[in-house]
């Protein structure tokens, strides 16, 4: 098929499908004195044959064919092809026949006889038509290209907020009740001193796509990746009723990719988590130039401090977010959730409980 683009100016590629033999004369004199590429079909079956071996830009049919009538070739056409114009043609004045004619794809309608003025104006206004259709599928196509070289650098969840909204995104947030988890990559630095960049930056690479999917697969928000770490919310830009179980399973399926993981690759790996469910300032920060949708405040440094805190392997959580997990949803019990006792976090002014997610593998508190 032809570019997208069909220039006003443009000889047109056209299908005549009609089975009177002087009709078909006199418009095939008139569309190749225009400088028109004519194709002819005399019957309904031909005239699908042809275009599917041409792909015309624009089709005349009449309604009363042969072995397949003009409605049904309408039909036919419009099952392989939205953008090519078709004008229907009719010695019938019938205006219910108009009206099949439109609602099944055509568009336009022309009663025998026609004038050569009448015929050049309604190719000239279907063929306008069809441009608009083609450009309008290439912005489409040009739109959908965007969106997926955006969706590499944006999560999913922020971008539909944002082709959802009518306005423009600008600078600021509001205060909302965030799940936030933060994981981190135990010993990199000693890892990556030790092996070649371009290895360290596969083993990060496929570190992050086996981590990330547990948090999409629950409905969580990336952050931001933070060198051999990231960040994650729940409750936002999309709202969730169970974002502090759905953070935690996150969490706990993270667990058990690492130690599978661990099985079959060397070097092993470990990782190191931290879970608050807080209030937070939530919006955009930056520049009116540049926008990074994320979360501040005492909520998300609390969470950071936890997974400071944290062990390899281990997962700890505030009391907060202990108690609005739902175990059930977990398939765990309360047994699996055990308290640390109050430890004094970096930056917080008074003792914080701490809780720490026994797993089916024998993982224990440290």
């Amino acid at each position: 098929m032809d570019s997208l683009q069909l220039p006003l100016s443009a000889p047109l590629r056209i299908l005549l499908v009609d089975d009177e033999l002087n009709t078909v004369q006199l418009v095939r004199k008139i569309l190749q004195a225009d400088g028109h590429t004519v194709y002819e079909a005399s019957d309904g079956l031909q005239a699908i044959e042809v275009f599917e071996a041409t792909y015309p830009d624009l089709v005349l049919l009449d309604v009363v064919i042969p072995k397949l009538d003009g409605l049904g070739v309408l039909q036919e056409i419009r099952r392989r092809d939205r953008m090519t114009g078709v004008i229907m043609i009719s010695a019938l004045t019938s205006e219910q026949l108009a009206v099949k004619s439109m609602q099944g794809g055509a568009d336009d309608y022309i009663s025998k006889p026609f004038t050569l003025k009448t015929i050049r104006l309604h190719i000239r206004q279907v063929a306008d038509k069809v441009q608009l259709r083609r450009h309008n599928a290439m912005l489409q196509e040009q739109l959908i290209a965007a969106n997926e070289k955006l969706r590499h650098y944006m999560a999913a969840p922020l971008i539909e907020t944002l082709m959802a909204s009518p306005t423009l995104p600008i600078l600021g947030g509001e205060r909302q009740t965030v799940t936030i988890l933060f994981v981190d990559f135990c010993n990199f630095s000693s890892l990556a001193h030790r092996m070649p960049p371009d290895e360290v930056l596969r083993i990060l690479n496929e570190y992050f796509a086996l981590l990330t999917t547990s948090i999409f697969e629950n409905g969580g928000f990336l952050d931001k990746i933070m060198g051999d770490g990231f960040m994650a919310l729940f409750n936002v830009p999309v709202r969730q009723t169970d974002h502090a179980t759905m953070a935690v399973r996150s969490a706990i399926s993270m667990h058990a990719r690492v130690q599978h993981w661990n099985k079959t690759h060397n070097p092993p790996m470990n990782i190191r988590m931290g879970i608050h469910t807080g209030e937070a300032l939530v919006g955009n920060i930056g520049t009116p130039q540049l926008m990074n949708y994320t979360a501040i405040g005492d909520a998300v440094n609390l969470a950071k401090r936890l997974e400071e805190t944290s062990n390899p392997g281990q997962i700890l959580l505030s009391a907060t977010t202990n108690q609005l997990v739902d175990t059930q949803q977990l398939e765990l019990d309360d047994s699996h959730f055990v308290s640390l006792g109050n430890k004094n976090l970096k930056g917080a002014n008074t003792p914080t409980e701490v809780f720490h997610i026994l797993t089916d593998n024998g993982c224990s508190p440290s």
